[in-house]
């Protein structure tokens, strides 16, 4: 009776769910974060299912196993635009986007009150590699430091501290693809000592990013500014909703995501940013870091660069845009700070651009280039700058390198896999 009475209790809790993202998957975690009754976890040691969101590349299947089998006995796999494993008994897939909250409160739901069964492991219950009882001391390898205790290496010292000289034990490990603090898709090989990154190698790049629509049409015929700002504003408070639920400011993470549904010409940004403010954001001292060189600027290009004090931007060059009296914003100190202040001053002026545009029913006239906001599209779409982390990470505290990469937008851009092509 008060086992029963229990399961009952706890099937009222929130819906604990560890999103796994594949390509083109971010709309199930946007959807899912303003849903009641669903609480997006940061471990999967600590969800009840595992949501598989998106198309999973072969080469991230290995992972996806490891991340798979670390869910705490019971759970559910639900897999939501995704082709799931042959293997997999009693396997739930979703396409239908408002149809997902549901599905994942009702597998919570029936694993907590005995009516699911648990999905089964995958991998198989040993040690990554054999250790118990090899070496002097049965530490897994030879000599007194060496050795892989449970498949992970002992922290050696291996190099000097590339701050402050100081010889520390590093420890080297690979972090992604489906680490919350990564872009989706993105894995790298890390040497940390202390809290200081030493080395940090990108092994996978981000899935592309899925621009609107809206950008495509606009190569191929004049169409309404105010439509092309308000996909751009959308773009970023997107962005800024990642960055904040990272820094855990998850009550203003939700605000810009609301903010990014409810977009249109007459929003305010008043309201997000007056909370920024009072909430401390801007002061956090691991946005001081991050700073890029011109010629890094200059790669990566679109709101990174004008952060940098590159006034680059290929509105400039239409003439529908300069009747609005369109001229580019831009920071200096090229920063992480400087570049979500820069990137709030877009939003800011995509909106304000939004307001004239609908008044004045202004269209772009230039379509051999657009500004896209991710970067400049001119003969191609914005590439991959995933290999610009290497350069930038080394000598930066564990907590500045990962707000470096959030405020960083370097995954490619692609058409949405849901658009046909012209």
């Amino acid at each position: 009776m008060a086992v029963n009475w229990l399961r009952k209790f706890a099937s009222r809790s929130a819906a604990t769910v560890f999103p796994v993202l594949g390509r083109q998957g971010e709309a199930a975690l946007h959807r899912l974060a303003l849903t009641p009754g669903i609480e997006l976890v940061d471990s999967p040691r600590h969800a009840s299912v595992l949501l598989v969101a998106g198309e999973i590349p072969a080469d991230r299947f290995e992972p996806l196993r490891r991340v798979h089998d670390q869910l705490p006995h019971p759970f559910a796999v639900l897999w939501f635009r995704s082709e799931p494993w042959p293997h997999l008994e009693d396997v739930t897939r979703i396409d239908a986007l408002d149809a997902l909250p549901e599905a994942l409160i009702a597998a919570h739901r029936e694993l907590l009150l005995g009516r699911r069964d648990s999905a089964s492991r995958i991998l198989p219950d040993e040690p990554p590699n054999p250790w118990e009882g090899l070496g002097d001391f049965g530490q897994g390898g030879e000599g007194m430091m060496g050795g892989v205790p449970y498949g992970r290496p002992m922290a050696m010292n291996m190099m000097d501290d590339v701050r402050d000289g100081l010889t520390l034990d590093s420890l080297s490990f690979r972090l992604g693809p489906f680490y919350p603090g990564l872009p989706p898709g993105m894995a790298a090989e890390i040497t940390l000592q202390g809290d200081l990154v030493q080395m940090w190698s990108t092994q996978l790049a981000p899935y592309p990013r899925a621009l609107d629509p809206v950008f495509f049409a606009a190569r191929e015929r004049p169409v309404p500014i105010a439509e092309l700002e308000l996909a751009r504003a959308h773009h970023h408070l997107r962005r800024l909703f990642s960055a904040l639920r990272l820094a855990g400011l998850e009550g203003a993470s939700l605000s810009a995501l609301r903010l990014a549904r409810e977009l249109s010409p007459g929003s305010r940004l008043d309201g997000l940013r007056r909370r920024l403010v009072r909430s401390g954001f801007f002061r956090l001292s691991s946005l001081a870091g991050g700073a890029l060189e011109a010629e890094q600027a200059r790669q990566l290009g679109g709101p990174a660069a004008r952060a940098a004090g590159l006034d680059d931007d290929l509105r400039s060059q239409d003439d529908g845009y300069r009747r609005l009296g369109f001229a580019p914003v831009t920071q200096s100190a090229g920063d992480t700070r400087a570049r979500w202040q820069q990137l709030l001053a877009e939003i800011e002026q995509s909106l304000q651009l939004a307001r004239r545009a609908e008044r004045d029913k202004a269209c772009t006239e230039r379509m051999d280039s657009i500004e896209t906001p991710r970067g400049p599209w001119l003969e191609q779409l914005p590439q991959d700058g995933s290999s610009l982390l290497d350069e930038l990470m080394p000598g930066l505290e564990w907590g500045d390198a990962l707000a470096t990469v959030a405020s960083l937008d370097v995954a490619a851009a692609e058409r949405s896999l849901g658009e046909a092509p012209a």
